[in-house]
């Protein structure tokens, strides 16, 4: 791993980069927060584990999951889960495609990148002397161009106050010489970050989730119909509206599908085991349970994680029943950062050295986009000007151009 801490323009560059397949982007912002939790640790140490270690293997993960080529593991794996005979996994995979569809590669990868921008340029500007903290991709500011409707219906609007907590915690934490007030200030920061980045991807995982049944109930017999009248509709409009406007069915069927997927087949990758989610939560060898689950002494962090878990050790770490469910999924996820806080793993390297050794590589494509460094203020607020001429195609997902819709969120300096 380079000697050389991540920059904020490291993290614009791999953002913004618009060549690679969803597959592997993952697995460079994999690498790349990895590379970031690194650098936290030369402030904070590897007494306890900082948000972007599980941030690393989680995008890990998503790259995997993004790898549906004929050899795809991920593929093999869910075929193995649904039982599916070998002589029938080339079909398999074709429903599988069809149901997915490149919606769902476009989709989860556009909000990873998002949520990447956010949260890591967040982590490199934390000790910098700029006010300016993180890049927030801002569809919904005035101060930008008209976005496309894709952007704006997979990327969830969240509460910028989680950002201000994590940022300010380690903050706090990097002055604290008790390695128990350390740990508990940086257990608060997993906490405010991944309340802020769930909220952020609940409708690409709303997307992920219930495209498969949308497309049973609500395209396929409008694709038909479209072959033979030659008439357009707009697909995406349906596999993006809200589950609430659904019809009865639907509804019905997407509850279904996703309380099946999340008791069966998800579950969250960690360098130890997969930790299958519709079970309840357990500690992993040499963690103590009662050590783990003591009272939380700093009152900040105890309200930031009382807003999803409870004294009750027994229904904090319960199995979830829907994933989809926002408080469900916060809930298990705290748990899992109170449970493998001290689980040292997470700093270790995802990748074989030659595979690391080519990430690190992809890492240095691209160019920072042209305007990043010239700001302008509008209305007491700072935005990115962005180049005058675009790409034809910088509004379809395959290579989204997220610099026109970059804004500088400005934290509380005398957080720092």
């Amino acid at each position: 791993m380079s000697d050389t801490p991540m920059t904020a323009d490291d993290v614009l560059r791999i953002a913004a980069y618009k060549d690679r397949s969803p597959a592997l982007e993952a697995m460079v912002i994999a690498y790349s927060y990895h590379r970031v939790a690194g650098d936290l640790a030369q402030h904070l140490g590897k007494d306890a584990n900082n948000w972007y270690c599980y941030a690393t293997w989680t995008s890990k993960a998503i790259g995997e999951s993004l790898d549906l080529s004929p050899d795809s593991p991920f593929i093999l794996d869910f075929g193995q889960k649904m039982r599916v005979p070998h002589r029938f996994r080339r079909v398999f995979r074709a429903v599988l495609l069809t149901l997915l569809g490149p919606s769902y590669q476009l989709g989860l990868a556009l909000a990873n990148r998002a949520i990447f921008l956010e949260t890591a340029s967040l982590a490199v500007n934390l000790w910098n002397d700029s006010p300016d903290r993180f890049l927030k991709v801002s569809p919904e500011s005035d101060l930008t161009p008209n976005p496309p409707a894709f952007l704006t219906d997979l990327l969830a609007e969240a509460d910028p106050r989680y950002l201000k907590d994590a940022a300010q915690l380690l903050v706090e934490a990097r002055q604290t010489a008790d390695p128990e007030a350390r740990a508990e200030l940086m257990f608060g920061a997993c906490v405010a970050l991944s309340a802020y980045e769930q909220a952020r991807a609940q409708k690409a995982l709303e997307l992920v989730l219930y495209r498969p049944v949308r497309w049973l109930t609500r395209v396929s017999w409008r694709s038909l119909r479209s072959l033979v009248t030659r008439r357009r509709f707009p697909r995406f409009r349906l596999y993006a509206a809200r589950h609430e406007d659904q019809p009865w069915l639907t509804r019905w069927l997407e509850g279904k599908w996703s309380s099946l997927y999340t008791r069966h087949l998800f579950a969250v990758r960690t360098p130890l085991s997969d930790i299958k989610v519709g079970r309840p939560l357990t500690a992993p060898e040499g963690v103590d349970m009662e050590r783990v689950w003591a009272p939380i002494q700093n009152e900040k962090v105890r309200k930031l994680a009382e807003e999803f878990i409870t004294a009750d050790r027994e229904a904090s770490t319960a199995g979830v029943a829907d994933w989809v469910s926002y408080r469900d999924r916060m809930r298990f996820i705290v748990s899992y950062f109170r449970v493998y806080q001290r689980v040292s793993a997470l700093y270790d390297v995802p990748f074989a050295k030659d595979v690391a050794d080519g990430l690190a590589l992809e890492m240095e494509r691209g160019l920072v986009p042209q305007a990043v460094n010239m700001m302008l203020t509008r209305g007491g607020r700072k935005v990115y000007e962005y180049p005058a001429e675009s790409d034809p195609d910088a509004f379809e997902m395959a290579h989204f151009d997220f610099e026109p819709f970059l804004e500088a969120i400005q934290l509380d300096p005398s957080a720092t």
